[in-house]
């Protein structure tokens, strides 16, 4: 048989060797919300149609346009629920101290990320570290779930020519966050938002090692839509084409 042949053969094996074994429903059943979100008193069914996230929910009372400054706090994995984290077991994380470590290093990576997407040019907010100016709002953020995926080449595969897919999953990436905005001055609770995303399954090249985005680009989608949404908010009725959350 060609290679060609081959290989068109078993992209679809392999499609179905990763699909079956990640599912949909960890990707798309809600999480019981953790004490970071409870502690608001906020009902964590509520959603704002127009926001990306499975749960977000606004104080009507509160002048949202008065804000002009945003500080953002460090992600907190403090609430991170680590009772399965085997299933994120594999070459690069043998044990819970593993998975400890890389969840922190998530949450250092997103954090630069949420100061990114908040320092720019058409952000609404003046990102700062003062949480004593006046008008300012504080952003916390919490990683509350995390599952990282597992890329195993499968055995004895035969020889499929240069980027093709050799590689399939034991696990797709998933994570989850809770949110809370809070004014600087009063510490009056502002807004909240929660989700849980996995990834957009995609065949890509054997040199990648995984059909899906990793955590990393999870959080990079929220940050921009975090941004995004805060900018909304504040302008509900202005310019809304700006802004997609297709991508």
């Amino acid at each position: 048989m060609k290679p060609a042949t081959l290989a068109k053969l078993a992209v679809p094996a392999l499609l179905a060797l990763g699909l079956a074994s990640c599912g949909v429903d960890p990707v798309t059943t809600r999480t019981e919300p953790t004490r970071f979100l409870k502690s608001t008193g906020t009902d964590t069914t509520q959603r704002i149609q127009r926001l990306p996230f499975e749960h977000s929910w606004r104080d009507p009372k509160v002048d949202i346009t008065k804000y002009k400054n945003i500080v953002v706090r460090p992600v907190n994995t403090s609430f991170l629920k680590t009772d399965k984290w085997e299933e994120s077991k594999s070459e690069h994380i043998p044990n819970k101290r593993a998975y400890t470590r890389r969840t922190q290093a998530l949450a250092r990576y997103w954090t630069k990320s949420l100061n990114k997407s908040f320092s720019s040019p058409i952000c609404m907010f003046y990102k700062t570290t003062d949480t004593g100016r006046e008008n300012t709002l504080i952003l916390e953020v919490a990683l509350t779930e995390v599952r990282f995926d597992r890329a195993v080449s499968p055995a004895a595969p035969p020889p499929l020519p240069a980027g093709s897919v050799t590689t399939v999953l034991t696990g797709v990436p998933v994570c989850a966050f809770e949110a809370r905005v809070r004014d600087a001055a009063t510490g009056k609770l502002v807004s909240t938002a929660a989700d849980r995303r996995g990834p957009a399954l995609s065949v890509i090249a054997s040199d990648k090692k995984t059909f899906t985005k990793p955590n990393e680009q999870i959080c990079d989608e929220w940050s921009d839509q975090l941004m995004k949404s805060s900018n909304i908010e504040l302008f509900p009725k202005v310019r809304r084409s700006w802004f997609s959350f297709a991508d």
